[in-house]
């Protein structure tokens, strides 16, 4: 009796490792999860990752470029669909340290893309929206335009103090682990100018 009762056990043991056995084997030969259906789209997705950041400044129209410190940034993804951008001064680099937080989104109720961001260089909340088909190249195949919704006031602006501006960003598709985002300017203090590149990020993905 003993011995059956020993014998049951152990068929028991071996048919609940077996059943352990494929299940996991049928977890590891499944196909990917696809992504849900309020997914980031690609043009966001594959901006995701560690990546170096030269960065470049004008003070106007004409005017040179001025090359700023080289940075980094973090890229990540909150709940699959807001990009959220950390940058930060590069590791090693000799200048004052600052961070500039972004976040990058596609709203799919109002078809727009969405731009939040705010540096510690010049603190000042900047918020854009692409209208319509704001695919206009430029910088890249099928780079976004974003519209800034206020003025930017700039505290000290080459020769000029409390410069106000209207703004817009470009964003290029990441193309070669290479990306550049550019935001432009147009002075509204004064006599109204041209708009102008202020801003130029050139981000390189990190190995």
């Amino acid at each position: 009796m003993k011995s059956r009762t020993q014998a049951v056990r152990r068929f028991l043991l071996l048919a609940l490792l077996v059943s352990e056995i494929v299940l996991i084997a049928q977890g590891q030969n499944r196909e990917p999860d696809k992504p849900p259906s309020d997914a980031a789209p690609p043009f966001i997705q594959n901006m995701v990752g560690e990546w170096n950041v030269t960065q470049r400044m004008w003070q106007g129209p004409g005017a040179e470029a001025t090359n700023l410190r080289p940075a980094v940034a973090h890229r990540r993804f909150l709940g699959g669909t807001i990009l959220q951008e950390e940058m930060e001064l590069g590791p090693g680099e000799k200048a004052d340290p600052f961070t500039r937080m972004a976040y990058f989104e596609y709203n799919a109720v109002t078809s727009q893309y969405e731009y939040f961001s705010i540096d510690s260089r010049a603190p000042q909340m900047m918020n854009e929206r692409s209208y319509g088909e704001d695919t206009q190249g430029g910088i890249g195949d099928n780079s976004i335009d974003l519209w800034g919704g206020a003025i930017f006031v700039a505290p000290k602006w080459g020769e000029a103090t409390n410069a106000a501006f209207t703004y817009h960003l470009k964003i290029s598709p990441v193309q070669q682990n290479r990306q550049i985002v550019q935001l432009f300017l147009r002075p509204v203090s004064g006599v109204p100018g041209k708009e102008f590149l202020a801003f130029e990020y050139v981000y390189t993905r990190r190995p």
